[in-house]
Formats: structure tokens, sequence, C-alpha cells
């Protein structure tokens, strides 16, 4: 089973990593428990019904994937839990940009 640590690190990697393209498969990817990122990235994306691939690659990174995206995306998961933007599946408390990179790993595997 895939630890959350596990799970968050690889995200984050993963937002560094410009082959996150649908045609490559990063290594940090093979890692991952392809089950769990499928359920999990489901389950926030049926909290977002109307949610796209387009709309989230674009929210999460609107100056495109590597490694300037990092910092940002850290500074907005720990602004999401401040200000209460969480997401919860089976008692992993996650901030909604944490969902929403789930979200985007689900559409593109």
């Amino acid at each position: 089973m895939t630890s959350r640590r596990d799970l968050l690190a690889a995200l984050v990697a993963l937002a560094a990593t410009p082959a996150m393209a649908r045609s490559a498969t990063p290594d940090v990817v093979a890692g991952l428990d392809a089950a769990a990122v499928q359920r999990i990235g489901k389950a926030w994306r049926e909290l977002h019904p109307n949610v796209t691939a387009a709309v989230l690659a674009k929210r999460l990174f609107p100056a495109g994937r590597g490694l300037a995206a990092l910092p940002r995306l850290r500074d907005q998961a720990a602004a999401d839990f401040r200000k209460g933007a969480v997401f919860t599946y089976r008692g992993w408390r996650l901030s909604d940009t944490e969902g929403a990179l789930l979200a985007l790993l689900s559409f593109e595997a």
C-alpha cells in the first residue's frame, strides 16, 4: 500500500517533471499505486464534476510544468490547509491542490 508521504512526495516530483505527458510515463509514476491514484483522483473529480484535464493543467501549471512550479504548488497546498480547503478520502486529509494533482494524474494515466 502506498503511504501518504510517498504519494505526496511523488506528486511533488510529478509537478517538476515536464515529461508528464500522456505518451510518457516518468519513473516516479511507476512507483505509485495506479489503482489508488485512480480512486483518489476519481473521488476528487466527483466533487468537481465539470473539471477537465485541461482546466486542471492550467490551474496547477499556469506557467508550465517544471522546477519553477514546485514552490508555488507547495505554497498553494499550505494555503489550502490554512483556509480549510481540504479534501478527505478514507481518512486522508489532502489539500485541494493535492486532490487536484491526483485528479490530473488520473486523467493522464
